[in-house]
C-alpha cells in the first residue's frame, strides 16, 4: 500500500526489528516525558531481538502488524486486531460489543517522521484492513495528556472520545 510521498505501508516481516525498536523507543521516550508514572522508555538492550522474535511468531488471522517504510527504512509500526462479537453480545449493555470492532493496540512513529503523514498512513492502512474483515467501528486509546496524539486522533483521524480510563496507584498495605 502506498502512502505519503515515497512512504510505503506493508505487513511486518523479519528484519524489521531495528526500525520497529527505534520507533517504539521514541514513542516510549515521548510518553515517559509526559506521564512517567505510567510510561517508561523501553530498555534498548535486547529490544531489536524482542521485536524480531515477536515478528517471527505466528499471528492469528484477525491480528495485523504493519510497518511504514521510507527509503527502505522502517519508520513506524501499528498493531491492530479485529474483535468479533462475543456469543453473549445480545445481553450486553454496550452496543459496540455486538459489532465487529477494529482495535488499534499500538501505533509508534520514529520521532523524526512525526507530523509528516506516517501515522496517518499507518492508521488508514489498519482501518482498510479492518474494513476488509468486516469491522464496523474502530477504537483505540491514548494518553489524554499527549499534545501530539490527542489532536492526531481527534482532528486528523476523526476519532471521538468515548470514555475515560481511570487509574489509581495502590500502595502496599
Amino acid at each position: 500500500m502506498d502512502g505519503v510521498s515515497g512512504l510505503t505501508v506493508r505487513e511486518i516481516r523479519p528484519g524489521d526489528g531495528e526500525g520497529c525498536a527505534r520507533a517504539w523507543r521514541d514513542a516510549g521516550r515521548h510518553y515517559a516525558a509526559i506521564v512517567p508514572e505510567v510510561v517508561q522508555e523501553p530498555d534498548p538492550e535486547g529490544l531489536v531481538e524482542w521485536f524480531e522474535q515477536a515478528i517471527g511468531e505466528p499471528r492469528e488471522e484477525d491480528t495485523a502488524w504493519l510497518v511504514a517504510e521510507d527509503d527502505g527504512q522502517v519508520v513506524g509500526l501499528i498493531e491492530a486486531a479485529v474483535i468479533r462479537p462475543a456469543p453473549d453480545a445480545r445481553w450486553q449493555i454496550q452496543r459496540d460489543l455486538s459489532r465487529v470492532r477494529l482495535v488499534i493496540n499500538a501505533l509508534a512513529v520514529a520521532a523524526e517522521c512525526r507530523r509528516q503523514g506516517t501515522g496517518t498512513a499507518l492508521m488508514a492502512a489498519a482501518e482498510a484492513w479492518g474494513r476488509r474483515r468486516g469491522a464496523e467501528i474502530a477504537v483505540t486509546d491514548t494518553n489524554l495528556s499527549s499534545p501530539l496524539s490527542v489532536p492526531f486522533y481527534e482532528k486528523r483521524m476523526a476519532y471521538h472520545r468515548q470514555g475515560i480510563t481511570l487509574r489509581k496507584a495502590l500502595r502496599p498495605a
